[in-house]
């Protein structure tokens, strides 16, 4: 699970606020070369920043 906006920032830690990422996936939602971007169907794209 992953917090859609961290509790340091405000988010709150409740399930409304998770989604559901594999392993590999969370560590780059942590990485700060990519963005993570909420698309329809409650799916996520990543993208590398630049």
């Amino acid at each position: 699970m992953h917090h859609a906006i961290e509790w340091s920032l405000g988010g709150r830690t409740d399930l409304d606020n998770t989604i559901m990422i594999c392993a590999p996936h969370h560590a780059r939602a942590h990485d700060p070369t990519y963005t993570l971007t909420p698309i329809p169907g409650d799916k996520f794209t990543f993208h590398r920043r630049t």
